[in-house]
């Protein structure tokens, strides 16, 4: 349907982005159309997210490159798929068929495998590599952005790769795809991983949470049947339809509901300036999946750093023994050491600081727009993340933030501009803080174009 959303960009806008990193040493990345500048997102609300702009049949080479291979390790999920000879199964927003046509191999003799797009340009260039190939038993299919046009009640396995965070009508499109599935039929769905940084490399919008996958998925009639972490850095979650209602569904819970109930015990310490260390266990008897959202609050008694977690959080509890869980997280007083393993830490519902919360939230979104302009996508280091937590919550200086956030991806300069950006976001009035004064000493020397847009506007010399 969308194209397969691990294909940012055509091959030139990549090796200008190269250019651009190696001048400013920061990575921005612009796609989209023109949007008014966005103001702070109150709603934490999961299904308020905006979908991301979908792949044009332009860079359908992208999705053939041959690196795909080791980076995405396509046949790691197809093995744990277990297909068999005579499955129908349907590739949802196939692109070029790079997943289809592995799969037409493994169903046949006697299989089916639908190839569904939006883009009819996609489906032509699928048609003509399968025929390169001489592979058989793929039927394409023209969907819509609110169907996948799937023949009703007959799929065993739907395949959606890189491609569900661009759709612009998810619940129909979900709706289309619970229609289709046959009984026990079952849905593979892959997407970039946002809580463990290793998705990092793909544009903030095109990765998702598994907190923010089952918020939506649950709702549109489906349950978790298993959520797998071996590949490199995306997530793999095995869905079906409630109608089946077979058993041996992997339960979804938000840590502070499980917490609340009884369902899980945990205990938090420090790990450091960059983490939290959570142990866990389930008390039940049925193996859980327990998330937790960016803006959690973590609380020293000690003389250590408060921690706010700067990612949602997820942990599958397969079995009853404790398992330490690492949340991503950043520091709240500069004042005070890292906290160690020794230093225990309450952890916190992400209402304890709201306006933290909300940091968190838009620098995990991690994409802005300006007046007129695309979206951008700063690249965001831990020295951005902390330098925004000391603006917010301590109101530091510039020369005080700059000489504790040094990091060797970005120059200071930038992490404390796109820090300013996502306070700017988090709803903080920027230009009442202590730093705003030195704020001229930070853009003037800047080199990027939406960095400069934003500060023009915010001083209204523009």
């Amino acid at each position: 349907m969308l194209g397969s959303g691990t294909m940012e960009f055509g091959e030139g806008v990549l090796l200008k982005m190269k250019r651009i990193a190696l001048i400013v040493l920061t990575a921005f990345v612009v796609m989209g159309i023109a949007v008014d500048l966005v103001s702070a997102q109150s709603d934490r609300q999961e299904r308020h997210r905006v979908p991301a702009e979908f792949m044009s049949y332009l860079g359908a080479e992208w999705l053939e490159r041959e690196d795909r291979v080791i980076q995405e390790q396509p046949e790691l999920v197809l093995g744990a798929m277990d297909l068999e000879a005579g499955d129908v199964v349907a590739d949802v927003g196939c692109g070029s068929g790079y997943y289809a046509r592995k799969i037409a191999a493994l169903v046949q003799p006697g299989g089916t495998v639908y190839c569904e797009d939006i883009q009819p340009e996609m489906l032509e260039i699928m048609k003509g590599l399968a025929a390169d190939e001489n592979i058989a038993g793929i039927e394409a299919i023209l969907g819509t952005p609110v169907d996948p046009k799937l023949p009703e009640r007959s799929i065993d396995w739907v395949i959606i790769t890189d491609v569900y965070h661009e759709m612009s009508d998810p619940e129909l499109m979900l709706a289309g795809i619970r229609r289709a599935l046959s009984p026990g039929g079952r849905v593979a769905l892959l997407e970039y991983r946002v809580e463990d940084g290793t998705g990092d490399q793909i544009k903030a919008d095109h990765r998702m949470s598994v907190r923010q996958v089952l918020f939506e998925w649950q709702a549109a009639g489906f349950e978790l049947v298993a959520l797998h972490d071996f590949l490199p850095s995306q997530h793999l979650f095995f869905f079906r339809s409630t109608d089946d209602n077979d058993g041996g569904s992997l339960d979804p819970h938000d840590l502070f509901a499980a917490l609340n109930s009884g369902l899980v015990e945990a205990r938090a310490t420090g790990a450091g300036n960059e983490a939290v260390t959570i142990r866990i266990r389930r008390t039940g008897d049925e193996p859980i999946v327990v998330t937790s959202p960016a803006g959690t609050y973590f609380r020293s008694d000690s003389d250590s750093r408060d921690m706010v977690a700067r990612r949602d959080g997820w942990v599958v509890l397969r079995d009853p023994d404790w398992h330490d869980w690492t949340v991503r997280s950043v520091g709240r007083q500069r004042d005070r050491r890292p906290p160690t393993n020794r230093d225990a830490l309450d952890i916190m519902p992400p209402t304890t600081e709201p306006l933290l919360e909300a940091l968190m939230y838009q620098i995990q979104t991690g994409t802005y727009t300006v007046s007129n302009s695309p979206t951008l996508y700063p690249f965001v280091t831990f020295g951005v993340e902390q330098a925004a937590v000391w603006i917010v919550d301590s109101d530091l200086d510039y020369n005080t933030i700059a000489g504790d956030i040094e990091d060797p991806r970005m120059p200071t300069q930038y992490a404390v501009a796109f820090a300013l950006v996502f306070a700017d976001r988090a709803g903080v009035s920027v230009e009442d803080r202590t730093i705003w004064k030195d704020s001229a000493q930070v853009f003037t020397v800047l080199r990027d174009e939406g960095l400069g847009l934003w500060y023009q506007l915010k001083t209204g010399s523009r």
